[in-house]
């Protein structure tokens, strides 16, 4: 993997707490939710195993705002499941 693009993790009103890279590829993925709400993850992101980044967290990449929709925790890694937040 390249962790070459910048990514600044968000808290959940949206104030910067910090900068990581990481590497940032096209996912396409649903997640269902109850009452038939559905929404699309159109990224996914690996970076180092940092513990600022919670499913409360929002991720900015050039300037687009992600929320983070599911971490999966590997050996060394982490992966992220990114949905685009229209602001």
């Amino acid at each position: 993997m390249f962790y070459d693009t910048e990514m600044k993790i968000l808290t959940e009103q949206l104030q910067e707490v910090k900068t990581v890279y990481g590497d940032i590829q096209p996912y396409d993925r649903n997640i269902s939710f109850e009452e038939g709400i559905e929404i699309e993850i159109t990224k996914r992101a690996f970076c180092d195993i940092e513990p600022l980044i919670g499913k409360d967290s929002y991720i900015s990449i050039k300037e687009k705002l992600f929320k983070v929709m599911k971490i999966k925790t590997w050996s060394d890694y982490i992966e992220l499941w990114l949905y685009e937040c229209n602001r």
